[in-house]
């Protein structure tokens, strides 16, 4: 059954469900979980991921309008000892997470009635065929999704429940990247190359886009002595995960590294260059000597403000539409896990991602540093989608841009924040590696462009 929106800005009930639409035109149905439709198939990266994490779809609501405008729709709560928020997908696919308005700490009782608050953008029609993670091109679908407040593995959803979930699903270590991990003694013999991978990654889902050929010649040139290392990046910040690897490192190692980092996993490499002293870092133990930071949030990045999180979640949720399934599975389960922490409310146990908020305490104290002996390079990127992409016009409309406002960026960090003065003594960055828009490079895809590969390739002499 569907109703008419009221442009005078009535409310509109359907059902359980009462919508508001101001100046808007068309009209508003309710379906229940389980309508044909509304799941889709030919993407199934999304569905299977929300079962994984135990979401369900308590209703959806359809929007048919032409006109832009907001709607404020409030719906049944999800019952008791059951968390709720809403995926809304554009016309043209473009998905977007919306928290309830006034989000509170869980609690066994439920609430009766939440409230959403939901921008729309009159879209022109998508191509034929094409279809986004929810199956959803051609309609204005939000869907009202629940979870179990309490994992049976991970307990109550809320403060740590995400460090819970790294500790269980993102084990820590010394990885190799071209072979095994090689002994002390070994990595002793010369200079040895350490990647750190970015925020909700591993090793070998972050650094896919190496080609096979980039990590022979390292591995020949580094005589053997490629690792990387495996750390949890939402629920502890940079310097813990600094203060882990010095940990695992003999006191009298002697090693001398190079390091290849994306994203927040340059800061924890600058951590080990800035704040050795703090960390009991000698260079008895191990030294950098080369820092390639690619993406690095050196000035913070805006989707790390509590404000902005679940626009964070948002950026990663379309990409994923672009990619191969493949690869990308324990991406969207954090991205899914991430958001059970927000739709409660709950912002402290995420250390890990508030390390990156531009006027957050991590910063200030790693901006503040005085020189350093490695020697820094970077890598950042301008993105601009395709023009008359699902993607392009997400960032058109401000929705999805609206975060970053008019500077450039890569999807998720500013570009000059990577390599700009931003307070400590090693920045400015000379001569930064910049990819412009026209080069279609963004925050997940540096390592698959050959520029990438001739800055590794100069940069680390092995």
């Amino acid at each position: 059954m569907a109703e008419r929106l009221r442009p005078d800005g009535a409310p509109v009930r359907v059902g359980d469900v009462v919508v508001t639409a101001p100046g808007m035109t068309g009209e508003v149905a309710v379906h229940p979980p389980g309508s044909p439709g509304l799941r889709g198939h030919d993407r199934p990266l999304l569905a299977e991921a929300l079962d994984r994490a135990d979401y369900d779809t308590q209703l959806t609501v359809e929007v048919t309008t032409p006109d832009s405008g907001e709607l404020v729709v409030e719906v049944p709560g999800p019952g008791t000892g059951l968390g709720q928020l809403v995926l809304a997908a554009d016309e043209d696919g473009v998905l977007r997470w919306h928290l309830p308005e006034a989000a509170e700490e869980a609690t066994d009782r439920g609430e009766d009635r939440r409230t959403y608050t939901i921008p729309v953008t009159a879209a022109p029609p998508s191509e034929p065929g094409e279809r986004g993670l929810l199956g959803a091109v051609g309609s204005k679908l939000l869907k009202v999704l629940v979870f179990p407040l309490i994992d049976p593995v991970l307990g109550r959803v809320g403060d740590f429940f995400v460090r819970r979930w790294e500790e269980r699903n993102r084990p820590e270590g010394l990885v190799g990247v071209t072979a095994g991990v090689p002994d002390w003694s070994a990595l002793a013999e010369g200079p040895a190359l350490l990647f750190l991978h970015g925020t909700g990654s591993t090793t070998r889902t972050g650094f896919a886009g190496l080609p096979t050929s980039l990590l022979g010649d390292l591995h020949t040139r580094y005589g053997g002595r490629v690792v990387a290392y495996d750390h949890h990046t939402l629920s502890v910040d940079p310097l813990a995960n600094a203060r882990a690897l010095v940990s695992m490192v003999p006191p009298a190692a002697g090693l001398r590294l190079d390091v290849v980092a994306h994203s927040r996993g340059g800061l924890v490499g600058r951590a080990l260059c800035e704040l050795g002293g703090e960390l009991g870092l000698t260079p008895d133990r191990f030294a950098v000597r080369t820092l390639v930071m690619v993406g690095t949030p050196n000035a913070g990045t805006a989707l790390a403000d509590p404000e902005h999180l679940a626009s964070w979640m948002d950026r990663l949720t379309n990409w994923l539409q672009l990619v191969p399934d493949n690869g990308v599975t324990d991406l969207i389960d954090m991205v899914l896990t991430v958001l059970k922490q927000l739709a409660v409310g709950a912002f402290r146990g995420l250390d890990g991602l508030m390390s990156m908020n531009p006027s957050g305490e991590f910063l200030a104290k790693l901006n503040a540093c005085g020189p350093v002996t490695a020697t820094y390079h970077g890598i950042t990127a301008d993105y601009e989608p395709p023009p008359g992409s699902p993607m392009a016009r997400g960032l058109r409309d401000g929705l999805m841009d609206a975060v970053f406002g008019a500077a450039p960026n890569d999807l998720v960090v500013p570009t000059e924040g990577v390599h700009s003065a931003n307070g400590a003594a090693a920045f400015p960055l000379a001569e930064p590696e910049v990819f412009e828009s026209a080069h279609g490079v963004d925050h997940m895809t540096y390592w698959s462009h050959p520029r990438v590969h001739t800055a590794l390739d100069r940069w680390l002499p092995g």
